[in-house]
């Protein structure tokens, strides 16, 4: 045993006080003492002067501890001060009446969770292609994670949102009926109800009458059944590329509108997010890689905009603007959509709803020209399958796309293609009545046709 080799030096310097241990165990300060006692014999304890360092260190940590407190106090009066300084907003909020169940705006949140690395976060970096190079980015450097409204003027995006208004005006029909249809489901899911005539739980006094009738009839009780509706989030993963330019990023706008109203209505909580890029055929970081001498496999070559239209905890009323700006020209660039989708999905991961969905609407492949024409051809493809695989065998998000043209059903295991964006609305609505539905069979690949 290694102890043998240096039990005569410790009892040599400290076997008075082990034996004298057993005979004080009850007495902490002599016991502290002894202990203390031993230290000093093994030329372990510390020296005065190291313990009046350690004080002093200690005494700053805490004066630096209560000046950081101080001033996040302040900093949250402060942010209070302005919340109840905003104006209040009166729009019209098209064919759904948002007053029909008294929604209580002010109990919701206003802002969004920090979406940072989570523990179910998959790291791009190693993310490996079968057959190629590993997924990397040149640079991140100059990525944009933004919320909306900081990608415009104040006046323009009133602008925006009027002329979305105008045509939410004109879209009647099955995407409203479908909306109802929906909320009158969810509202079903979250209702209440009894089990009656039981042996025990509630006395049931609306039974009492049948004892005065017939003493020997037995009490009756009830018990109140759980509802299995769950805490539920849906996230929106709207490709803003140049090819959904016109008429399909106005109606996924108009359909992204609806159903934030109606599911909010409902207590489901929706983000609207949208991914596109900074720039055509690459942007600062095609311009580092040049200056760098064009290494050979650089990787992603373009610099990712992700726009935050609505978060999570922000009520409609308070984002409802921001969604106006997918009709800006000059937004809609290329995309990437691997990325934007994990970036996504670690937001929806760090929430803390039982349920999350997310539901993928774009009409075609990743395309990023930068990017394939120094890569292989199907690099930005086969990173985009390697993450939908991942999160669709390895994640609790339920994930779901909608095609407009595309053939999104060879990705995807849930997925629905439609070959006009006029049929998003229904499509969208319908997709998501079944995901909402507990006794939903196990999803099937699906195309619709014209």
């Amino acid at each position: 045993m290694m102890l043998d080799h240096w039990r005569s030096w410790l009892e040599e310097r400290v076997k008075p006080q082990l034996n004298n241990l057993d005979h004080i165990i009850d007495d902490q300060e002599a016991f502290a003492k002894t202990v203390h006692d031993m230290l000093d014999a093994l030329e372990l304890s510390a020296d005065d002067e190291d313990i009046d360092d350690l004080e002093d260190e200690q005494q700053q940590g805490d004066q630096s501890a209560e000046e950081e407190q101080g001033d996040s106090e302040d900093g949250e009066e402060d942010s209070d001060g302005a919340t109840m300084s905003e104006g209040t907003e009166t729009e019209a909020e098209g064919d759904i009446d948002d007053s029909a169940l008294g929604m209580d705006e002010e109990m919701m949140a206003d802002g969004e969770e920090p979406a940072g690395p989570t523990d179910g976060e998959t790291d791009i970096q190693n993310t490996g292609l079968s057959g190629g190079p590993p997924y990397h980015a040149y640079t991140t450097a100059n990525d944009e994670v933004v919320d909306a409204h900081a990608l415009c003027e104040p006046m323009e995006l009133d602008r925006l949102r009027l002329q979305l208004d105008q045509q939410l005006a004109q879209l009647h029909g099955v995407v409203s009926r479908l909306a109802n249809r929906l909320q009158r489901r969810l509202l079903a899911k979250q209702n209440r109800s009894w089990e009656f005539d039981l042996e025990e739980g509630i006395l049931d006094v609306a039974r009492l009458p049948r004892i005065i009738i017939d003493p020997l009839y037995p009490l009756s009780f009830k018990v109140e059944t759980e509802t299995d509706f769950r805490d539920t989030v849906v996230t929106l993963l709207i490709d803003n590329s140049g090819s959904m330019r016109g008429r399909p990023i106005t109606v996924a706008a108009m359909s992204a509108d609806i159903l934030a109203r109606t599911l909010e209505r409902c207590n489901v909580k929706v983000e609207i997010l949208g991914f596109t890029t900074c720039a055509w055929k690459g942007g600062k970081a095609r311009e580092k890689w040049v200056a760098d001498g064009k290494p050979d496999s650089p990787g992603r070559l373009n610099d990712l905009r992700h726009i935050i239209y609505k978060a999570a905890d922000s009520p409609w009323r308070r984002s409802r603007k921001n969604l106006g700006l997918m009709l800006r020209e000059g937004l809609l660039k290329e995309n990437i959509d691997g990325e934007a989708l994990l970036w996504a999905h670690n937001r929806l991961i760090a929430r803390p709803e039982q349920r999350r969905i997310l539901m993928v609407i774009s009409d075609g492949a990743p395309v990023d020209d930068a990017t394939l024409s120094t890569n292989p051809g199907n690099y930005l493809e086969a990173h985009l399958r390697h993450i939908i695989d991942w999160i669709e065998n390895n994640s609790p998000v339920n994930l779901t796309a909608i095609g407009i043209g595309h053939d999104v059903t060879r990705y995807y295991r849930r997925a629905v293609t439609i070959s006009d964006a006029e049929e998003l609305g229904g499509t969208m609505l319908q997709n998501l009545t079944e995901l909402f539905d507990e006794t939903t069979s196990a999803p099937q690949r699906r195309r619709r046709s014209a």
